[in-house]
Formats: structure tokens, sequence, C-alpha cells
């Protein structure tokens, strides 16, 4: 049944009435309980009562935000990735892109240099961007930018970067950090001066690393990369890259748990607010904390500020992420809201799907005329 066959009725020839009596009786309870879920009684059982950390003995929690539905956007949807990533290794969206092309909406991945700083790798999603409208022979693009990316679309679009807002209608920040990134402070302490030898020789194997997975990554700066994203660097980065006049601005920020533990300091109710007050976050009635990713539990520690325990995605802040018109905070740690490693459908603790996410980010942008 819950392999999508139907369960017949066991037949045997030795079967006594006792025996059928008790094998009806038990089709008749998966029947009844189905197949999500939790059997009546099992969340009573021993190991349930007294430890369930994961939420393995609760029922999944509900789908969060609308069924996405609407019209197909207006422009093209380029996609900008972060840091450390590509179109194809680890972090890359995944198969966000193949989810807006089967809703209609024209989407590309933008593709830039893995390990560099803002200001170059917003030139490739610039040339990425003439080639849409070539393509297309649309007049401009969404951006919907991710972790760094979301630097290098502000710098890209910016008066004083780029000054691409001509050919630009909308730009989305998923969990940028806006304001930096306490780790690369500290990764920035112990590095070499970016002009140095010794960085020089750091860039040359970060190059080498990277050309596994990006063929973009031949030239990499990855001292000059980490201390582009530190909060010291952002403070003058965010005085000289304003953003543009006509371009719409958007952004959401990520937030999760270290085994899913509470945060005495939590400031979510207070951070992912509306101007009056009223909590912004994408979630249900069942909706839980959520389980941080082992690999972001150590960086998650240091993007806190320590003792300080500011709520964070384990890369970016939520105070960091908040940009232009703030939507919300979404209860996923930076890989989930990526859809990795490998994510498939909604998270059974929060709800959170990321494609039904993007998904209704390029119907909200055509309902916003983009």
């Amino acid at each position: 049944m819950c392999a999508g066959t139907e369960i017949e009725a066991p037949f045997s020839a030795s079967c006594s009435a006792d025996d059928e009596a008790n094998a009806a009786s038990l089709l008749d309870a998966i029947a009844s309980n189905g197949c999500d879920g939790v059997g009546e009684g099992k969340a009573d059982g021993v190991f349930c009562g007294a430890w369930d950390p994961f939420g393995w003995c609760e029922p999944p929690a509900s789908p969060s935000g609308p069924e996405p539905q609407g019209d197909v956007a207006q422009y093209p949807i380029l996609l900008a990735h972060g840091f450390n990533t590509s179109t194809t290794n680890f972090w890359r969206f995944n198969d966000v892109d193949l989810a807006l092309i089967e809703d209609g909406h024209d989407a590309f991945l933008g593709s830039v240099p893995p390990f560099d700083t803002p200001s170059v790798r917003a030139t490739y999603l610039s040339d990425q961007i003439d080639e849409i409208l070539a393509s297309t022979g649309a007049e401009k693009v969404n951006l919907v930018c991710f972790s760094q990316g979301g630097l290098d679309c502000r710098y890209l679009v910016s008066p004083g970067g780029l000054n691409r807002g001509d050919v630009v209608a909308s730009v989305s920040l998923i969990s940028a950090p806006n304001r930096g990134t306490y780790v690369a402070d500290l990764a920035s302490a112990v590095l070499p001066d970016p002009e140095s030898a010794s960085a020089r020789l750091i860039d040359v194997l970060t190059s080498w690393y990277g050309g596994t997975f990006s063929e973009l990554a031949q030239d990499s700066r990855f001292v000059a990369a980490m201390e582009s994203m530190s909060e010291a660097t952002m403070v003058g980065f965010n005085e000289s890259i304003v953003d543009h006049p006509e371009v719409y601005y958007q952004s959401w920020a990520g937030f999760s748990y270290v085994a899913g533990l509470p945060n005495p300091r939590d400031r979510i109710d207070e951070l992912c607010v509306d101007a009056e007050g009223r909590r912004l976050v994408l979630e249900t009635e069942d909706t839980r904390r959520d389980v941080m990713d082992p690999l972001l539990v150590a960086s998650a520690a240091m993007v806190a500020h320590g003792t300080e325990l500011r709520p964070n995605d384990g890369v970016a802040t939520v105070e960091s992420a908040i940009w232009g018109n703030f939507r919300g905070c979404i209860p996923a740690d930076h890989l989930d809201q990526v859809g990795q490693i490998r994510d498939e459908g909604p998270d059974r603790r929060t709800g959170f799907d990321y494609l039904r996410f993007y998904r209704n980010i390029a119907f909200d942008l055509a309902a916003l005329g983009f």
C-alpha cells in the first residue's frame, strides 16, 4: 500500500480463524493510519516519549507558502549563485531554473568565478545579461541572487558599481551578507594581505580546487574574496554601492538552529517583522525549529559572534540579510535555501520547500509587473 500497490488479504490453506482475524485487524490499522505520520500510540512509546530531537515521531509539517500560481514574469529571471559554487557543484541552485521554466518563465543560471570579489563577479553577470537580452528580445531582467551573489547583483546595478540599472527590473536577495559575515572577518585576520606572495600561493591552490567544478576559477582570488565579505569591508561597500533609484529591491533572511535546539538569545520575533511589527516568517501552524546541517555548525558559531548568538543560517545573520523591501524570514539553513544537499520536497520539520519558495518569488515578480 505504501509503495503504491494495494495490499490484499493474506491467504493460506493453513491459516487459522484467529490468524485471519489478526491479519485483517492489522490491515485495517494500516489503512486508517496511512503511510505518513505516526501510528496511534507510537508517540507515546518509550523512545518518542523520552527524546525525539529530530521530530521523527511527529507528522511532517505542512508545506509553507501559497500554492505557486499566477502569470509568467514579464522579464527573464537570472539566478546568481554564491561563493564557493558554480552551476554544477553542491551549493548550486538545485534545479530551480528547471522549475521556473516549467512554470513558463524564462530562467537562466548565472555563472561567475567561485572565488573572487563582487566587483569582478559582477562583470560576468553583466555579460550574461547582454546575452539574455539579445537571445530573448527582452528589455530587462529580474535578478534572483543568493548569498554572495546578492553582493554581485547590488554592485552590478548600483550607480557606484557597474550602473546596469537600465537593464535590471528587480533584485531579489536571498540571505545575502549585505552587512558582511563575521566568519570572513575572522578569516581575514589570519590570512595574508591579498596582494602578498603568500596570498597568491593560496589563490593558486584555490584556483586548482575551483577548477574541479568551474571553468571560471582559473584565476581565483580567495583571500580578496574573503576580505570583501567581511563586516569591516562591507561598511565602505554600502556607502559607495548604493541602490539604483529605478530598480526594485527585496530580500529574505534565513535562520536555523544547531541540532534544532532553542537559542536562548533568539531575536526572531524582533527581527523578522514588518514596519508595523507583524511577524514575517514563512511558516505554518505545525512548523518546528529547523535543524542546521552539520556542515554549517562550525561557521554558525562564528557568524553568530560567539556568545551573542545572533540568529543566522550558518553563513549570514538575519540582520545582515535584510535589505530593501524586507519580505521576511525563512526557517532554513544556508544549504536548504538552494535545495542542498540534494533536497527533495518540503522539509519535514519546517515545511519549507525551496522550489515552492522560488516559484512563488517568480509569480510574485510577475504580479508586481516585473
